[in-house]
């Protein structure tokens, strides 16, 4: 029985879920629940076990619903079964689906052109599936798949030549739980965004791309960022327009320690002198020392020497990750103002050359590296307050103080005269002179007019340029724009637009027209991110100026429009002051429970009062049990008795020896495998009373012999089967209560 219970479940199963996923949510209430599964899973056994039982278990299942029916029917009123019908009108749709899935199952377990049909139709399903990119759910997919495989298995049985036991049920079962295996991995499986993405042949295309990038940039001679980096050529010139490629190629990826990140500047290559048309690098090969760290070191110095009661009012740190993708340069890929480089977690193998930090060797795809940066209180007002008050290098002390709180041999490794020397060479060869015509001057002081300090102009500059028209092409430069006096002319009176470089170029300009030093940077724009990490691709390249201050070091400033981003956040004054308005306001409100004006208090809701459960919904149904399953067994006993009435003496004779052997089971000494029936007979006799199995004799006679079956013998057997009855329920008497009520 359990064996064809189980055959039918391998197609009854999958349907039901199918229809449970894609059917039930059309019509099923959403607080219903896991209520349409139970209920599915319920029906389905109790049909299975109906159609496959003996009359012992059909009867049961008719009492046991008959039962429940007139328990409810009695024990709830008439109208309370109106609105339990009105409202779960789907559950009856819940039994019709079942019932037909059910059905189908058994047509399919019983003819094999019906199964290999449906497995077809369920084929073509699946490709209308990928063809079409709907994704049905991966439960449902996992039941679309064991349908196929179990169809497949049952044909490898059919055509297989089998030997012992050919019963193509019984294997089925037996290989159940590989199905079932099969089905919980594709359901468990985690799935792509893209589900018929192809995701494993797109990752074996990606290693094989990345494989052949990395034997291409070992033979290659060429340097990315000498041959196209922020949009410029190799001599970072500017040009007439820009190639808006169709498809971006990823150029490395960045993983921040936080998931919330503003967008990122990554500079590679800095310049310093401008001709009017191009930017080139005039940096003497010593460099200007070890700028980047110096450039921290200063910006730290200031900060703890000032009256800043909270360092983290104007700078914060940062950690990220750089892991180069396609990438093949020499050069670091880092912000303005970083503190530690590291490389799997020493510190990074780089070069001072020409003002860029380089690697010693050339670097390719697989290059990870991380970094700590410094990001600063860029536009909030205190720190505005701040920079305009500096100008000046910081004091021998300050400078001392400051590094002994992060170097052990600080006073060292960075003594103050190399700082000074430091600032000399930034004054050097990122000073040059600029001079602007009147009419570009009279516009400058105009937009500089109620500045209390350089810091406040480069602002203010900023939010002008990130004000004027973006656009790939500007138009190439003409032909008498020849010095940095007469570029700033052409594009900051006769044409304000172009794109990232014309925009960089004009501030790095205006600003040394005001006296600070600035240099040109060209790197990668990392957008802001959400999710702790990002891909950048070509697109994201990009150009942008810092500026120094003398006193607090360089700042980055990005006048391209749409890329200047509000980098501040909240003082630590001004958090102690919300939280302190807030404890005198709201706060105090909400833990003293202030009582609420009874005239603006609307009216209290009515209080609902849980109706009481009678205790006639649960006492009736159990009374109609206790009464209607008795009542079923004895019905099927007494039609066996029927039956076995009216059977031949010969097969009266084999229905006892049946249920002789049946209660020794019961008893515990059931005959072995191998074992002959008088081997049996001389070992039971052990346990119980050598006249009880007197009739192994008698079943030996009449399996091995052609003997006719005579009266006496019948006689004989049913005395024995009566006293061995008798003996069981002594012997075992609770457990035979429930032997007598339920055995065959």
């Amino acid at each position: 029985m359990f064996t064809a219970i189980l055959s039918t479940m391998i197609y009854a199963l999958p349907m039901s879920v199918i229809c449970a996923a894609q059917l039930f949510p059309l019509f099923c209430p959403e607080d219903a629940a896991a209520g349409p599964w139970i209920a599915t899973a319920v029906f389905l056994a109790i049909c299975a076990f109906f159609r496959h039982g003996s009359l012992k278990v059909r009867l049961i299942i008719i009492a046991a619903v008959l039962a429940l029916s007139a328990g409810l029917f009695f024990a709830v009123d008439s109208t309370e079964r109106r609105e339990f019908f009105t409202e779960r009108s789907w559950v009856a749709l819940i039994l019709l689906i079942s019932l037909g899935v059910f059905i189908v199952s058994e047509l399919l377990a019983r003819f094999r052109s019906l199964r290999i049909a449906a497995a077809v139709l369920v084929f073509a399903g699946c490709v209308y599936l990928i063809i079409t990119g709907i994704d049905p759910g991966s439960l449902t997919c996992a039941m679309l798949l064991s349908i196929i495989l179990s169809t497949v298995i049952r044909e490898v049985q059919h055509y297989w030549k089998k030997e012992g036991d050919t019963d193509g049920n019984r294997h089925m079962v037996s290989i159940l739980p590989f199905i079932i295996l099969c089905a919980l991995l594709v359901a468990v499986a985690p799935v792509s965004d893209d589900p018929y993405g192809w995701p494993v042949a797109h990752r074996l295309w990606q290693f094989a791309k990345e494989t052949a990038t990395k034997i291409s940039q070992f033979f290659s001679s060429d340097d990315y960022m000498d041959t196209t980096i922020g949009f410029s050529s190799g001599d970072a010139a500017l040009h007439g327009s820009l190639r808006a490629d169709s498809t971006p190629e990823e150029m490395f990826t960045v993983s921040f320690k936080r998931k919330e990140t503003p967008s990122l500047n990554l500079g590679a290559c800095g310049y310093n002198e401008f001709n009017g048309r191009a930017w080139t690098n005039t940096v003497d090969e010593a460099g200007i020392g070890r700028r980047h760290q110096l450039d921290t070191l200063e910006t730290r110095s200031s900060i703890l020497s000032s009256s800043t009661e909270n360092i983290f009012d104007h700078m914060r740190s940062i950690e990220a990750s750089v892991t180069y993708t396609n990438l093949n340069t020499r050069y670091a890929l880092i912000p303005a103002k970083y503190q530690d480089v590291l490389s799997q977690g020493a510190l990074l193998d780089t070069l001072r050359d020409s003002d860029n930090t380089v690697f010693v060797d050339k670097k390719g795809l697989g290059t990870s590296y991380s970094f700590s940066a410094i990001m600063l209180n860029k536009s909030h007002q205190t720190f505005i307050d701040f920079m305009n008050a500096t100008g000046e290098p910081v004091s021998e002390k300050a400078w001392y103080d400051s590094i002994a709180g992060v170097l052990i041999n600080g006073r060292s490794e960075y003594p103050y005269e190399e700082y000074l020397d430091y600032v000399d060479n930034i004054k050097k060869n990122y000073m040059r002179e600029v001079n602007v015509s009147p009419a570009l001057r009279e516009k400058l002081d105009a937009f500089y007019d109620g500045c209390k300090g350089n810091y406040e102009k480069m602002l203010r500059l900023e939010a002008i340029l990130s004000q004027l028209t973006y656009t790939i092409s500007p138009g190439a430069l003409p032909d008498w724009v020849d010095s940095s006096e007469s570029f700033l002319d052409w594009f900051m009176l006769e044409n304000p637009r172009g794109y990232c470089s014309h925009f960089a170029t004009a501030m790095v300009l205006l600003a040394r027209a005001e006296g600070l030093p600035a240099r040109y940077v060209e790197g990668f724009c990392v957008p802001s991110s959400t999710q702790g990490g990002t891909k950048v691709t070509d697109r994201e390249s990009h150009s942008w100026v810092e500026i120094y201050f003398e006193g607090f070091g360089f700042i980055a400033f990005d006048p391209t429009p749409g890329y200047a981003t509000e980098a501040g956040w909240q003082t630590a004054s001004e958090r102690s002051a919300y939280l302190a308005t807030l404890s005198k306001g709201t706060l105090d409100a909400f833990l003293n429970m202030d009582p609420v004006d009874p005239a603006a208090a609307e009216e209290p809701e009515e209080e609902i009062v849980p109706e009481e459960t009678s205790p006639a919904l649960i006492l009736i149904p159990l009374l109609c049990s206790a009464l209607l399953l008795p009542a079923a067994i004895l019905l099927y006993k007494a039609i066996m008795r029927k039956r076995f009435n009216k059977l031949s003496t010969a097969d009266k004779t084999v229905y006892l020896c049946h249920s002789n052997m049946r209660l020794m089971r019961f008893l515990g000494t059931g005959i072995r495998p191998g074992e002959t029936l008088s081997e049996f007979a001389g070992r039971a006799a052990c346990d119980i009373p050598g006249e009880l199995i007197d009739f192994v004799s008698v079943y030996e006679e009449i399996s091995y012999s052609d003997r006719a079956v005579s009266d006496d013998m019948l006689s004989a057997l049913m005395l024995s089967n009566r006293n061995l009855c008798s003996f069981a329920s002594k012997k075992r008497r609770i457990a035979y209560i429930f032997y007598s009520l339920f055995a065959t």
